[in-house]
């Protein structure tokens, strides 16, 4: 039986605990600190008992600042998925007082995240596929986000609201408060939801060094604040337009879009349907750069990426709008 404790630091690292985990006698090991923004990472070169090697992660989150989301994600979440877009977890606990730990294979060797890589339309389109698979394992499986949970993410946002109007020039408060009321009204609906990742950012993707495909997705953090449960295409959304140039985005977008929903293969979502759910949730991707300005230090330190997001989002507006107008004069 595996020992039920969280991993605190490198010192109770030890032989016993890594042949338990990884259930093979273990040799020895040798362990490289590593970073994580929320998180201390710890890379292991283990040798086992038959004089192989193998490497593994430690990742080690202190407190409860995100809950047990990310020990879920591997251990419960996506169990019967078959080759669920998860990078191999030996071992995962959490204690509320503590924190929790994850022990995942290190793929270091032969993947890579996709911060320096550009994007292409072949792996949107990898992404794209696991994504769908994944919504569709928690397709329509939760109770809507109640009044409460909506009012904790907008809370959160709202206050960046009127400092980026003043950074930026722009007024922004009529279109911020009409998303919110479609928003909510949408979302009281349970059509097109799912379990969502909420942080598909470049750096949380691996794909192998020489190819675009398999992708893994990392780093499953939420927020106290966060909605975890809502419109599945709006991870979809923010992977594609807040990362992605609005010149590739755009000549990619309408083929990344159609393979999520094949993917997702729900006879009664209708094509139609998504659409207008991806539109909605490319102006809820105006609220990641709106949180960023809701705080007076990432305000200034963040503007580098919260203005080049924007920017960013906004392309992706004006084109839905010269897509909606062209239809519209036909």
């Amino acid at each position: 039986m595996k020992t039920n404790l969280v991993i605190r630091n490198a010192t109770e690292v030890t032989v016993p605990w890594l042949s338990e985990v990884l259930g093979r006698p273990v040799a020895s090991f040798r362990i490289a600190n590593g970073h994580g923004n929320w998180s201390q990472q710890l890379a292991l070169e283990v040798e086992l008992g038959d004089d192989t090697w193998c490497a593994v992660r430690l990742k080690i989150c202190a407190g409860n600042t995100f809950g047990r989301s990310e020990v879920d994600y591997y251990t419960r979440d996506y169990l019967g998925l078959i080759d669920a877009p998860l990078v191999r977890c030996f071992d995962a606990q959490y204690d509320p007082a503590v924190g929790y730990h994850l022990l995942l294979e290190d793929l270091t060797a032969t993947h890579h995240d996709r911060k320096e890589v550009p994007p292409t339309l072949a792996y949107g389109i990898a992404v794209a596929q696991a994504l769908g698979r994944m919504h569709r394992h928690h397709w329509e499986s939760c109770a809507v986000p109640d009044a409460q949970a909506m009012n904790r993410y907008f809370d959160e946002i709202r206050p960046g609201v009127v400092p980026m109007e003043h950074a930026t020039g722009q007024i922004l408060r009529a279109r911020f408060d009409q998303h919110e009321q479609a928003f909510r009204a949408r979302w009281a609906n349970p059509h097109g939801m799912s379990l969502l990742h909420g942080d598909l950012n470049p750096t949380n993707i691996l794909t192998p060094k020489d190819a675009e495909l398999p992708v893994y997705f990392l780093d499953r953090q939420p927020f106290d604040w966060s909605l975890t449960y809502g419109l599945a295409v709006a991870d979809l959304a923010y992977f594609l337009v807040i990362w992605w140039s609005p010149q590739t985005r755009r000549e990619c977008e309408g083929k990344i879009l159609r393979h999520w929903y094949e993917a997702v293969g729900r006879p009664d979502y209708s094509w139609q349907q998504a659409q207008a759910d991806w539109r909605l949730s490319v102006e809820q991707c105006l609220n990641v750069p709106f949180e960023w300005c809701s705080k007076t230090d990432t305000l200034t330190k963040m503007r580098w990426l919260w203005e080049f997001q924007l920017a960013s989002v906004q392309a992706a507006l004006a084109d839905q709008s010269r897509l909606q107008s062209a239809g519209s004069s036909r």
